[in-house]
């Protein structure tokens, strides 16, 4: 089993290319957003020290799509109970 410094090694190219690409990391397993520094900052501090199988990268545009829809539906949840 690795060690935290080895996953968090391994994870450097995903966090390169997160930065490169304006890519946040995003764990399905809890509907986990964060941007690449919040993610180091977390990391250093002991926290979401997964490895890469854990993490996908992503546009954070689709989250706000998802919020944005969840909104709408909302929305019309409160026009028909009006």
């Amino acid at each position: 089993m690795s060690n935290g410094s080895d996953i968090l090694k391994s994870l450097e190219p995903m966090f390169e290319k997160a930065e490169k690409e304006g890519l946040w990391f995003y764990c399905s397993y809890q509907d986990l957003w964060f941007k690449p520094q919040e993610l180091k900052e977390k990391q250093s501090n002991g926290r979401f020290i997964w490895g890469s199988d854990n993490w996908e990268l992503r546009h954070p545009f689709e989250k706000i799509i998802e919020i944005n829809k969840l909104i709408k539906n909302l929305e019309k949840s409160k026009q028909r109970f009006l």
